[in-house]
Order: C-alpha cells, then sequence, then structure tokens
C-alpha cells in the first residue's frame, strides 16, 4: 500500500468495519457514525473558517477603501491591495481544510464500499488491524429495515423499489442545499448590519463606476452554486452506492445544526455585550 492508504483508506475501512460490529452488523448506521465522527473531528477547524468568513468581510470592507481613496493613482492602488492580500490571503487559505478534509473521507469511504462489493470479506480481512473483527462471508448492506441495499447504486434497481432510493437522492440535494443555505444566510445576517449610508454609496459607486462590486459578483457567484451544485450531487449520487448518500445527508444535516447552534450562542453573547 501507498502513504496516502495507510493514513487514510485503510484507518477507515477499519473504523467502518469496526462500527459495523460494534452497531449489530449493521453498515447504515456504521456509515452515519463516521460522517459524524468526521464532521465532530472538524469542529474547531470549522470554527476557524466561520472567523475567516468574518475577515473575509473585513478584506472586502478594507478593498472598498483603498479603491475609494486611491482612484486615481491606480498603481498604488495597486500595490494596497496587494499588500491587503497578503495579510488576509493565509486566513483564507486556512478555510479550505475543511472540504479538503471531507473530500479525502468522502473518496475513501467511496472506494471502501466499492472494495466491500467487488472483494468482499476477502479484500478487507488482508487489511485489517488486529484488534478489528475480520468479516464474515456476507455483508449486510440492508438499511431502514430493508428499503434498500447501501452497497448498490440506485440506477441498478428497477420498479417501484426505485422509489426509496429517489426519495434518498431528493434528500441528498435538499441537505446540500439548506446546508449551503444557512451559511450563506448566516453572513447576510451579519451584511445586514452595514448602515443605509453605505448602501447608497454603493448604488452611486456602481453609477460612477458602471461595474458591479467584487463582492456582490462573489455573492452572484455563491448563489449560482447553491442552485447547480445540490442537483449535480443527485446526478452523481444517481451512479453511486447508496451508503455515500446516506453519509452526505448526515454531513449536511450535522452542518445545519452545528452552525445554527454556533450562531444562536454568538448572537446571545453579542447581544449580551450590547447590553
Amino acid at each position: 500500500m501507498n502513504i496516502f492508504e495507510v493514513l487514510f483508506y485503510q484507518p477507515l475501512y477499519n473504523l467502518i468495519v469496526g462500527l459495523y460490529h460494534l452497531l449489530g452488523d449493521d453498515l447504515g448506521l456504521a456509515i452515519i457514525a463516521v460522517a459524524i465522527l468526521s464532521r465532530a473531528v472538524l469542529i474547531p477547524i470549522t470554527f476557524r473558517q466561520v472567523k475567516m468568513a468574518e475577515s473575509s468581510r473585513e478584506f472586502n470592507e478594507k478593498s472598498k477603501e483603498i479603491r475609494k481613496k486611491y482612484k486615481k493613482d491606480k498603481e498604488k492602488q495597486t500595490q494596497e491591495l496587494m499588500k491587503l492580500q497578503q495579510e488576509y490571503l493565509p486566513a483564507q487559505l486556512g478555510g479550505c481544510l475543511p472540504m479538503i478534509f471531507q473530500l479525502i473521507v468522502f473518496i475513501n469511504i467511496y472506494s471502501v464500499i466499492r472494495n466491500l462489493i467487488a472483494e468482499g470479506a476477502s479484500g478487507f480481512n488482508e487489511i485489517a488491524y488486529s484488534f478489528v473483527p475480520k468479516l464474515g462471508e456476507t455483508i449486510n448492506g440492508q438499511f431502514l429495515g430493508g428499503l434498500m441495499d447501501l452497497k448498490i447504486a440506485p440506477n441498478a434497481v428497477n420498479g417501484t423499489s426505485l422509489i426509496p432510493y429517489i426519495v434518498l437522492i431528493i434528500g441528498v440535494g435538499i441537505a446540500q442545499y439548506s446546508s449551503l443555505k444557512i451559511l450563506s444566510g448566516l453572513r447576510k445576517k451579519s451584511e445586514k448590519k452595514d448602515d443605509s449610508k453605505e448602501k447608497e454609496s454603493k448604488k452611486k459607486k456602481k453609477k460612477d463606476d458602471g461595474m458591479e462590486d467584487f463582492a456582490e459578483i462573489m455573492q452572484k457567484s455563491t448563489q449560482q452554486a447553491m442552485l447547480v451544485f445540490p442537483f449535480m450531487l443527485m446526478f452523481i449520487s444517481f451512479g453511486l452506492p447508496t451508503g455515500l448518500s446516506v453519509y452526505l445527508i448526515t454531513t449536511s444535516i450535522f452542518v445545519i445544526l452545528q452552525q445554527s447552534i454556533f450562531y444562536k450562542v454568538k448572537e446571545r453573547r453579542e447581544k449580551a455585550e450590547n447590553n
């Protein structure tokens, strides 16, 4: 095995199988548990990501001031903007870590489920840790009382048996959209704190410059991604093992609950400080 498999694939494979045994030979519960654990590990980094969103707002505000201050001196404007980017760029890049980690986990869960289907118990038993019980000949992929098999893809199912899979895939889209929406909506909440004078100056700036503010362009791009990405994920999920859909829904619900709790606590603290 290569270093990537030793660091990520083998531990995750053993974790899923270990949880599978621990949770009554239920692959669905094992995947849900791994999804929750993978998000829980990222909670400290996620808090940094929230701070990064705030620093992004500061960056936008300062960049507007620089463009306004050095409107007639483009060379000086470029120099100041570069200095500002050097100051805020590390925080921006740090916010990518949770996404990278989740992508790694997702790819490896896909590999684990695929290999469970293709190789069965023999594939796992070759790389099993000594303290993890070996798999038997058959692996139980039944979920929700046998409504679906997590080891197969929805496009391999026909007739009325396909209905639960379609419902699950729709759930993937809704959960993904909701998690993106709550992140975007909470960010807009903080942006609403701008006073009316600033909004008037934005409108005037648009008329003077004849071009949209960079922050607004990014906001529109985010809104478009919020609409396109869930549908794209639903389409992809139709051809992937159903266990991955369970993983995606679980992580999205975790994000929704986590961010809702975090911002409620934050709002209470801000109200307490203002009072």
